[in-house]
């Protein structure tokens, strides 16, 4: 009866990890890797503490293959993501900024930039490519 007892726990714990396995599986996300770019530096600036300098943002772009200038769209329209400090020498998130981040994490996970394939997001040739991570 103790041997059939123990068979069963090996056979339970096989089958639990399966099953978490196949749940971790299911929860993945999928998304664009243009949107993965836009909310990438917004998730970057965030982990900076909410600020970074022209020049970080400048790197920042390139590191997701945009271009520096295309990141004057963080700072235009009527809810900027980002806007200069008082003193000019930092880039900060705004509150909208702030919520994208906040929203992007509970949707996608807070550790959801560290999943990103970034041989597919580094390739300029993959703008359109939805990805899952």
């Amino acid at each position: 009866m103790i041997e059939i007892l123990k068979e069963l726990r090996v056979i339970e714990a096989r089958v639990s990890a399966l099953i978490q396995r196949i749940e971790a599986e299911a929860k993945a996300v999928t998304a664009t890797v243009g949107e993965i770019r836009r909310l990438a530096i917004l998730e970057e600036v965030y982990r900076k503490g909410g600020k970074a300098t022209p020049q970080e943002i400048s790197d920042l772009a390139r590191k997701y293959h945009k271009t520096p200038s295309s990141s004057a769209g963080y700072y235009s329209g009527k809810a900027p993501s980002m806007s200069a400090s008082a003193d000019r020498r930092f880039r900060v998130l705004t509150e909208t900024g702030n919520r994208i981040v906040q929203e992007t994490r509970e949707k996608w996970g807070e550790d959801w930039l560290d999943r990103v394939p970034m041989d597919i997001v580094g390739n300029d040739n993959t703008v359109d490519v939805e990805v899952a991570f």
